[in-house]
């Protein structure tokens, strides 16, 4: 049994070892032929030299100092070795198409191995690019080198100037009605622009309320209108494209200028929203980037006001757009106030109702709310009272008005026995300062009452209540005519610089805030 198994083992063992030897074989084998070319496989034979060409009969490869504007170009196509075109073939067809290919005066072709050579006079430089592609399309072409040359080339300057001419001459030959009829529509369409600017009010007045937006929707449209006009002339003379470069052009243009004159664009923008809005009206009194006055007019740069003092101040459209505005006329009345100090030893509620009457009494205020009167303080040298009423913005000297309830208050505190409080001095010395008290030599009571005897009234201090007691009676007179001055007869100082002003004109633009036109 043991040896049986180890026959079959030496048996095994020899098998392997021959099949390592046929793998170690191949192996080597593969490597070799890797390395080496096969035997049996055929080797191709050697490429011809071509023949030698005669140097004067090859053709130019690229421009030469002689011939500085000539054109090569090589075929886009596959070149060919076998069953090529015959060069006669090739040059007989380019010389009968030549002739016909519009802008060639005259030409020759030559071709030598698929290499065309062309000379002869063309237009321009355009017309031999074309002529070169055209030529590197015919089949046999291998490489083009175009020495054609240009009527810029060969003319001179008189030739040149001739040729302009008769182009020009054909060209009004050919389109002169055409010009003429794009003519018409151009001015036709600019009296149409011209004749809608002048009814725009009218036309626009029923669309649009606000006169400014009248105004600007008005430019616009006629401008649009002179635009149709042109670009339909244009299309006339199939010129449509090339304008519409050059407003493409021109909007690059426009964009530039309008960073370099951003100001006027600014100020103008601004008008628009000013005039839209409407912030303030004719004759309102306004507070803008410390300047007030009553606006007198609104144009495309500016608005202008009227100080009460007749100075007119101009003020750029976007600085009063960007800046705080105060209108104190946009409301129909305004708050007014007083301020009184009375002293302590008086009565305070009679001081108080003195006023009141005073100010309930006075025509033209606004008696709903009723006038009132605070006390609003406790000072040293007295009590604080302030009155506050409503008066109306417009139609009214204001500043007269309030004058008038000073007096009133004045004359009502008199009456009820209220005077001001003395107005006393306190000084503060330090060490010892000789002091020496002089007395008049008239104040014969007062020497009589250091005497002991009974004080006797001086003439001075008679005079002084009579003179008080009169000028009582004459404010008293002056309080109750108060009322009775027609308003008519004291214009206030605004309103006579705005008559004034309006009057002379404000000499810049028309004005874009027109009475009688509020939205």
């Amino acid at each position: 049994m043991n040896s049986a198994k180890l026959d079959v083992s030496a048996k095994l063992s020899g098998l392997g070892r021959r099949v390592l030897s046929l793998v170690m074989g191949a192996t080597l084998l593969l490597h070799g032929a890797a390395s080496a070319q096969m035997p049996s496989l055929p080797v191709g034979p050697k490429p011809a030299e071509p023949p030698a060409k005669d140097p004067a009969k090859m053709p130019v490869a690229a421009p030469t100092k002689d011939s500085p504007e000539a054109v090569f170009a090589t075929t886009a196509g596959t070149i060919q070795v076998k069953n090529k075109v015959a060069d006669e073939d090739v040059a007989t067809t380019l010389n009968d198409l030549m002739l016909q290919y519009p802008g060639v005066r005259n030409a020759a072709v030559k071709v030598v191995d698929g290499v065309v050579t062309i000379d002869g006079l063309v237009d321009d430089r355009d017309t031999r690019n074309n002529v070169t592609e055209f030529v590197k399309k015919v089949e046999g072409v291998r490489l083009v080198l175009n020495l054609m040359k240009t009527d810029e080339q060969v003319m001179t300057g008189r030739q040149m100037a001739m040729k302009s001419l008769r182009d020009v001459e054909f060209l009004v030959e050919q389109y002169w009605l055409l010009a003429l009829i794009a003519i018409g529509y151009a001015l036709g369409f600019a009296w149409l622009a011209k004749l809608f600017t002048r009814h725009s009010e009218t036309l626009l007045a029923p669309f649009v309320k606000n006169v400014l937006l009248r105004s600007v929707v008005g430019s616009l449209v006629s401008s649009g209108i002179l635009l149709a006009g042109i670009m339909l002339g244009l299309s006339v003379l199939n010129l449509t494209r090339a304008v519409t470069s050059v407003l493409g052009l021109a909007g690059v243009i426009g964009l530039a200028i309008g960073f370099a004159f951003r100001d006027i664009v600014e100020n103008f923008i601004a008008s628009i929203l000013l005039g839209t809005r409407r912030p303030f009206q004719i004759g309102d009194f306004i507070t803008v980037a410390g300047k007030s006055g009553s606006v007198l007019s609104l144009n495309t740069r500016a608005t202008n006001l009227i100080t009460p003092e007749g100075h007119q101040v101009r003020i750029p459209n976007a600085v009063i757009y960007k800046e705080t505005l105060i209108n104190s006329t946009a409301s129909p009345s305004v708050l007014g106030s007083i301020e009184i100090v009375v002293p302590y030893e008086t009565s305070t509620a009679a001081a108080m109702e003195a006023i009141t009457g005073a100010l309930a009494g006075t025509e033209g205020l606004i008696q709903s709310p009723a006038p009132r009167c605070l006390l609003t303080a406790l000072e040293n040298n007295g009590v604080r009272l302030r009155a506050t009423y409503w008066m109306p913005t417009k139609g009214m000297d204001n500043d007269k008005l309030q004058s008038d309830l000073r007096l009133r208050i004045k004359v009502a505190l008199q009456k009820a026995g209220i005077t001001p409080q003395t107005q006393s001095t306190t000084l503060s010395v330090s060490g010892r300062i000789p002091v020496e008290l002089l007395q008049a030599k008239h104040d014969e009571p007062a020497k009589a009452r250091s005497n002991g005897s009974e004080p006797v009234a001086s003439p001075g201090s008679a005079l002084t209540a009579r003179q008080a007691e009169a000028n009582l009676r004459k404010d008293s007179r002056a309080a109750e005519a108060v009322a009775a001055t027609p308003e008519e007869a004291c214009p206030s100082p605004i309103d006579h610089a705005i008559r004034q002003a309006e009057t002379v004109g404000v000499g810049e633009g028309g004005n874009l805030l027109a009475h009688g036109n509020k939205e």
